[in-house]
């Protein structure tokens, strides 16, 4: 159904919008244009916050990009305006976005990417055919709000362990313990992780957590020799580490007594 309208008396007694500040215009000012041109002013400025980061249609297969501003963590990334993006013709869907760094990118034809392994923007998709474009869908709502972390919304995931398993990347930033183990639990980071890719480690049951990095190495005072896994069997141990540059990794946090694999 249509959303209504207020009461035809409602309207004509309404003076000015208290959220924007935007003024009607009395029944019978003038001169009505002066005040339509006011409400105008008014209406623009409460409309320039919308107007950032969004995908708009130059023509053809021609698409403009409004300049604007996202925080990539603590990073405030200043994004400038771009225009004559020339999109692939006879396309079904164009995911249009920004990148961590703020670059654009326009030609990925399956998806938007997983935001957990390659954080982004999406800003919009666009269909095309016979040289033009035949539909524009704006995507950036969804990053205007965000579930706060005691609601249940951004947090850690943690997982407990009680048999081997391997990791993703998909899954960095995420927690693993061995709780209510009762043999040796094996976990493997995942292969060429990009830089950056985190995961914590708890043992938090009294048998061996070994963390396995594959042909990596996992750098820290225990040792750094590739294809070797560090281990821990204390309640209380835990282990951080992070994907470096060179494909091995870091370990960034650790307590209690962890060991390389002899």
């Amino acid at each position: 159904m249509a959303e209504v309208y207020p009461s035809d008396n409602e309207l004509l007694n309404i003076q000015y919008d208290s959220e924007t500040g935007i003024e009607y215009i009395p029944t019978g000012q003038a001169p009505y244009y002066l005040q339509f041109r006011k409400m105008l002013y008014r209406m623009i400025l409460a409309a320039k916050r919308a107007n950032e980061l969004r995908v708009y249609d130059e023509g053809g297969l021609d698409v403009g990009v409004k300049d604007g501003k996202f925080f990539n963590g603590t990073e405030l990334v200043t994004v400038s305006a771009t225009s004559a993006n020339t999109l692939a013709d006879d396309k079904a869907s164009i995911y249009i976005y920004l990148d961590a760094a703020g670059n654009l990118v326009t030609d990925e034809y399956s998806s938007f990417p997983d935001m957990a392994t390659t954080p982004h923007i999406r800003l919009a998709i666009v269909a095309t055919s016979n040289g033009n474009i035949d539909l524009l869908t704006d995507c950036r709502s969804g990053h205007n709000f965000v579930i706060p972390f005691s609601a249940g919304g951004i947090k850690k995931t943690i997982e407990a362990h009680t048999a081997d398993d391997t990791l993703t990347q998909s899954e960095s930033g995420s927690v693993h313990t061995n709780l209510a183990a009762t043999a040796v639990v094996t976990i493997m980071l995942p292969a060429a992780a990009s830089a950056g890719t985190t995961f914590t480690f708890a043992v938090q049951s009294a048998y061996e957590l070994r963390i396995d990095p594959g042909a990596a190495a996992i750098r820290d005072d225990s040792g750094q020799t590739a294809d070797k896994y560090k281990y821990a069997g204390a309640i209380g141990a835990c282990l951080g580490v992070v994907a470096d540059e060179n494909g091995d990794w870091a370990v960034v946090v650790k307590n209690g007594t962890w060991t390389e694999e002899a």
